[in-house]
């Protein structure tokens, strides 16, 4: 059974799909606001990175949860051969801006750390489990700003790196095969 509902993400109204467990996954179409604003509130232009190359957004359970700074880190040294891919990321992480502040400098990821709208942004794409928390993956948008993948779930053991890599067409070297480990 499929049902859409009408989510408010950063003042712009989304659709988002429930599913029941027997139902075929069916898309349906989220756009990421053209701007969005960081955690020292400067302006991230979206819709600029969208079009200049693949623009991924990284979701985090919540401020508290390490395995999230984890995947942040190994990002970080993956950076060389994602941004050949011509790859840029936004991180939403529910918080204040002060918590989510804490995690980029904690892991020094240079990208743009969004918790303002994080939750209902998130939500819009279906990666939002409660309004507190993340459901932890990734997901992408195309150049018009529009949901084309998604990865969902991290743990210990399984942070999304091989899905992500696949998606972006980067093979998988010997530094990504290290950072199994």
């Amino acid at each position: 059974m499929l049902g859409a509902m009408g989510v408010r993400a950063c003042g712009v109204v989304v659709a988002i799909a429930v599913l029941s467990a027997t139902a075929p996954a069916v898309a349906v179409p989220v756009t990421v606001p053209a701007t969005l604003r960081d955690v020292n509130g400067a302006a991230v232009d979206v819709a600029a990175l969208a079009r200049r190359g693949r623009l991924v957004f990284v979701t985090v359970k919540a401020a508290w949860c390490p395995v999230c700074r984890t995947q942040l880190q190994r990002l970080g040294r993956l950076l060389p051969r994602l941004r050949v891919c011509g790859t840029s990321f936004v991180v939403l992480a529910p918080g204040t801006n002060d918590e989510v502040a804490a995690i980029a400098r904690e892991t020094s990821f240079p990208y743009p750390f969004v918790a303002d709208g994080a939750v209902a942004l998130a939500a819009s794409a279906g990666l939002a489990t409660t309004a507190n928390e993340l459901v932890p993956g990734f997901f992408a948008v195309d150049a018009e700003r529009a949901v084309v993948w998604e990865q969902r779930g991290r743990g210990a053991g399984a942070f999304g790196d091989a899905e992500l890599l696949a998606f972006l067409g980067c093979k998988a070297t010997a530094d990504v095969l290290a950072l199994r480990r």
